[in-house]
């Protein structure tokens, strides 16, 4: 599909919603419109495989459990790529603002685009914890989830992918078709902080 054709499922909601802060924002939710996802799987102690990621997306993909990483620098033209620990053979690589091709070979691996298959938002603020809080189980203190962290997750019943991208600022993916029941939520969670909606 191409980029034009493409749905931004936020959108639409994010169009028709009103801002409910007054003076400084609680929690700020953007709709976020991620270039291409792709689901890596494969084993991390195959070289072939850890080569041909690496040479591919100019990322390593992480080791430790639950944690991200980031390359290339914002502002510089250079292709932002974030690889995200889904499990010990898994991994989600995001390209932030370029489609990310994918290599013919990546050893005993395999690569999966699942561009189409999620909705993204961006939320933050100095009350974003409180307002995931109300539907997520995770400690979300920056001790026990410090930026770089990621997770599975369920929030208010929606399946989600939790990332901390940086200090107070979280990304979060779920399926398309869970798009509008879960921004009536989070939008209702955020309410009482002072919500602002944007988009990028």
């Amino acid at each position: 599909m191409s980029e034009a054709a493409r749905i931004f499922d936020f959108d639409t909601h994010a169009e028709r919603a009103v801002s409910t802060a007054t003076v400084a924002a609680g929690v700020t939710i953007v709709t976020k419109r991620v270039r291409s996802m792709l689901n890596v799987r494969g084993n991390p102690d195959d070289a072939g495989f850890a080569r041909a990621i690496l040479g591919s997306f100019d990322v390593a993909l992480p080791r430790e459990p639950n944690t991200a990483v980031s390359a290339g620098v914002p502002g510089t033209g250079t292709r932002m790529t974030r690889a995200l620990w889904l499990g010990p053979d898994e991994w989600l690589l995001v390209g932030e603002h370029a489609a990310l091709e994918a290599p013919a070979h990546v050893g005993t691996g395999t690569i999966t685009d699942v561009s189409h298959g999620r909705a993204v938002l961006r939320v933050s603020g100095p009350e974003v914890r409180a307002a995931l809080a109300k539907g997520c189980s995770l400690d979300l203190h920056p001790r026990a989830f410090p930026p770089d962290r990621c997770a599975q997750t369920a929030i208010a019943k929606v399946a989600v992918i939790l990332d901390h991208t940086e200090q107070d600022v979280f990304d979060l993916y779920c399926s398309r078709s869970y798009a509008g029941s879960f921004w009536h939520w989070l939008t209702q969670a955020a309410a009482e902080y002072g919500c602002n909606i944007a988009r990028v």
